[in-house]
Parts: C-alpha cells; structure tokens; sequence
C-alpha cells in the first residue's frame, strides 16, 4: 500500500511524495518481551526479560537492526544485530549475540570465552485483538558431533512485541 503527498512549491506546482505505508508502519522501534522454556529447568521456566527492537532499515518486507536485552541471563544491556521479513501478519527474525552464555542447573549465567555468540531465531503472528505480534523463539546449538552424528541442544520460548 503507498500513501500518495500532494504540496504545492513556491510556483504553486503540485509535487506528489509517494511514500510505501509499510516502511511507515514497522520502521522504529518496538518494544518487547520474552520468556523462557521448560528446558532451562525450574528455577528459570517461565521468567520474563524485557528487550527493544530497533527496525533501522525496511524495503520490500525485509528489515534489519539491533535489539537490546534489558533483562535476562547474562544479556543486561546487551546489543545484538537482527535481521528478518514481515510477510502479511507473519514475522521472523534471528537475533545474533556477539558472546556465548551459559546457564547452569542452578540458574546462574557465565560467558564461555572465545565462542561465539547464539542465534535466536523469531517466529510469530500479528494479533490483531490484542494489537501486538507473538510467537515462539528457538535456539539450537551443537553441543558435539563425529563422522555420523551431530548431537544439539534446542531450547525455546515465547515472546511479545508491541510497536513503541
């Protein structure tokens, strides 16, 4: 859809803008909130961090970013890159950490140095009810592999985002 702006110049000439409505729309920032799943044990299941999308850039349904995690294991402030598309009420993005956490069984984190950083990977819908997008996360990392085998951790969540 594209908005179409009509202003006259010094001469009373009509200049038009067409501006595409969807880079209106998702452009800016958002602000969010996900929690974690049963696989992170007990102690940490069903805690909730808040974080901030930041859409810098939108074209043809493709956007990128950063985001910062406000609250969370190990993530206080920490910035990530994000990149993903929108598609209708269909979104997903994949958040990349520049640093690797773990989290142990008593729900303390640590950063494992010389690793790179996880990507979450962002799934969801548009609520139009509640005026808000929402869906799962998931993260997979290989723990080890051989010659046949690769074993994989997978740990997941729900996640909200509302437009700021």
């Amino acid at each position: 859809m594209f908005l179409v702006r009509f202003k006259r110049n010094k001469n009373l000439t009509l200049i038009y803008t067409i501006i595409q409505l969807e880079n209106l729309l998702y452009k800016g920032q958002w602000q969010g909130f996900f929690s974690y799943g049963n696989e992170y044990g007990t102690i940490v299941s069903g805690q909730e961090a808040e974080f901030r999308l930041f859409i810098e850039k939108f074209d043809n349904g493709e956007f990128s970013g950063r985001v910062i995690d406000w609250d969370g294991f190990g993530v206080d402030g920490e910035i990530s890159k994000v990149k993903g598309f929108i598609d209708r009420d269909l979104i997903s993005f994949i958040k990349e950490y520049d640093k690797m956490h773990i989290i142990d069984d008593f729900g303390n984190c640590s950063v494992q140095k010389g690793v790179k950083g996880y990507k979450v990977v962002y799934e969801g819908r548009y609520n139009k009810d509640k005026n808000y997008f929402e869906g799962d996360w998931e993260i997979v990392y290989d723990l080890f592999s051989n010659s046949e085998l690769i074993f994989q951790e997978i740990v997941t969540g729900k996640w909200r985002m509302y437009r700021n």
